[in-house]
């Protein structure tokens, strides 16, 4: 086993109603088109003696090294569009843990390059911490922003403290970076994974200064919500970002393992007017948001060894005068708004309100329509495959330069790295993605679909 039972990522279980046959692959719901895969990771390096160089000094351990995340930047180039991946340094080895899909191809499959540089990767133990340490998610927003939070971590040792670092997609320069205070970690417990930014003055009217975002804190069950226009940020906690013990074992293709991580994925409801959505029952006795709450929105978050779907609103989480006097303060204030069968991973909704999300028992990708109450009767089963949707740790929902929404998926097997069972002669890695109009056969929402 390469890399330590806490790290956090979603798991897809066996299901009968997904069969493999003769080596055929069967799929149910829509079929995800593939985008690129690999047997093992390797890089684009400076010249062929620089890679055996890293190799001899293991700073490169190709088996080491697991894709987690991708993002896709549409827009700062109209002639290409760049794929974005993140390979966390769970462990020793990976010589980038932030990069893009060259158009080079090595042995295992495309190779991955340092983003924006290798420079700034290339000494991630650097006391000054100046560099990339340790990336597990990012996001693309809509001011054409790549938003990361940067561990600081190897393993389980602390570097550096975390960062919150913004990359201008048209120049690749970092244009804002901030130091999460030490005050507001755990401890060297701490581990910030999944990011999500929530920009309140977008284009074509905005200027893109008043963005909040939200780091989830996998180990330290907690969220982290830094004001950018401010440059403040604080922590805020709750019973429901806890891992539950009772779902803290999972089984994938008849392979188990225990993690025991807490709050990792959240996303956001749409911006639109109350009078064209609506929560029913999604949140407390309140079924709508009212004109007072025209800019407020939810948000969904979920603990990996948990079966719970949450939501609190955002206008709670941004009072940080309440957080920090008491990083535990308004406990009702976050309310379950259903369950599922089984554990979830991350999870992303489009414009429409369809949440997105893996479930755990089933090898598949669901949907649920926010405007419906949070529980499996509700939930649309969009594409299962045994094979290629095994364990998704990075999903996305991304516009198109045609303006249309595209479900994105990476699946990385990571059962079988926690059994020490992956075979690197075999497909491990995919990143797949369809179009949501086709995804939901031209319906708006999931329920729409059936």
């Amino acid at each position: 086993m390469i890399i330590r039972s806490y790290l956090l990522l979603a798991g897809l279980a066996v299901t009968a109603r997904c069969i493999l046959v003769k080596a055929q692959q069967y799929t149910l719901g829509k079929e995800l088109k593939r985008v690129s895969q690999w047997n093992s990771l390797d890089f684009v390096f400076s010249s062929p003696v620089e890679r055996e160089n890293a190799l001899a000094t293991r700073r490169f351990i190709p088996e080491n090294c697991v894709p987690l995340d991708m993002d896709v930047d549409y827009n700062s180039n109209l002639m290409r569009s760049r794929v974005f991946v993140t390979v966390p340094r769970f462990i020793e080895g990976i010589p980038a843990t932030l990069t893009t899909i060259s158009s080079h191809v090595g042995a295992g499959g495309p190779l991955l390059e340092p983003y924006p540089n290798a420079a700034i990767q290339s000494n991630p133990e650097d006391s000054r911490c100046n560099g990339i340490v340790s990336v597990f998610r990012t996001m693309i927003d809509d001011c054409n922003r790549l938003w990361i939070a940067d561990t600081g971590k190897i393993g389980d040792r602390r570097i550096c403290l975390p960062k919150i670092v913004a990359f201008d997609l048209r120049t690749d320069q970092i244009i804002h970076r901030y130091e999460i205070p030490a005050a507001q970690l755990v401890c060297d417990l701490s581990l910030l994974v999944s990011i999500l930014v929530d920009v309140r003055d977008p284009p074509p009217l905005g200027s893109c200064s008043r963005t909040m975002i939200y780091v989830a804190d996998v180990t330290g069950s907690g969220l982290i919500v830094y004001d950018m226009s401010r440059g403040k940020s604080w922590r805020v906690t709750n019973r429901l970002m806890n891992p539950n013990p009772d779902y803290g074992t999972f089984t994938i293709a008849n392979e188990s393992f225990d993690l025991m991580d807490g709050m990792l994925t959240m996303a956001l409801s749409p911006k639109i007017p109350a009078s064209d959505f609506t929560f029913n029952s999604a949140y407390g006795s309140s079924n709508s948001f009212n004109s007072a709450l025209f800019k407020d929105r939810l948000l969904f978050f979920h603990a990996l060894a948990s079966i719970s779907e949450n939501a609190v609103r955002t206008s709670v989480l941004h009072n940080d005068t309440m957080w920090e006097q008491d990083v535990g303060a308004m406990p009702r204030a976050f309310r379950v708004i259903g369950r599922r069968t089984t554990q979830s991973a991350p999870e992303a909704m489009d414009s429409n309100g369809n949440l997105f999300f893996g479930l755990l028992s089933q090898t598949s990708i669901a949907c649920w329509d926010a405007t419906t109450n949070y529980n499996p009767h509700n939930f649309r089963i969009v594409s299962q495959n045994l094979e290629t949707l095994q364990f998704p740790s990075g999903l996305k929902v991304i516009r198109n330069r045609k303006g249309i929404e595209e479900l994105w998926v990476l699946t990385c097997r990571f059962q079988k790295i926690m059994t020490g069972s992956l075979n690197f002669n075999e497909t491990n890695f995919r990143i797949q993605a369809i179009q949501i109009p086709e995804l939901l056969d031209g319906a708006r929402t999931c329920k729409g679909s059936r």
